[in-house]
């Protein structure tokens, strides 16, 4: 079992989802079990129901299976925690990738992820 902690903008309490699995969708969904949608990625901000968090968290072991944009697929990890914030995905202070961009490119390339689905394990 999965569980996704989702930080608030303004004070409150963390909001936590459960779930077998997740999967960040290159529409800015992020889909649980059953295809079902937990939340929306817009604006450089998570929204569960019409509720804004900056942020959503992970304690591991957690895999990460992502998809290129060549549509090529890695199973990276396992990681003891990750934290998705601001189109990003990281593990402690690490940065491991992009899921979203929030300005256009630069003149160099950085490749955004299409998909990234949190596993509990390599399958």
């Amino acid at each position: 079992m999965i569980f996704l902690s989702f930080r608030p903008l303004k004070g409150g309490s963390a909001v936590l989802v459960r779930g077998a699995h997740f999967r960040i969708c290159s529409d800015g969904t992020l889909r649980g079990p059953d295809n079902t949608g937990a939340a929306n990625f817009f604006d450089g901000l998570w929204y569960l129901g019409r509720q804004p968090h900056e942020s959503f968290e992970c304690a591991g072991p957690v895999y990460l299976r992502v998809t290129h944009g060549s549509s090529s697929r890695e199973c990276i990890g396992p990681y003891t925690s990750i934290r998705v914030s601001h189109g990003s995905i990281y593990t402690d202070h690490t940065h491991l990738g992009f899921h979203a961009r929030r300005i256009k490119p630069a003149a160099e390339m950085i490749e955004t992820w299409q998909e990234v689905s949190f596993l509990t394990s390599r399958s």
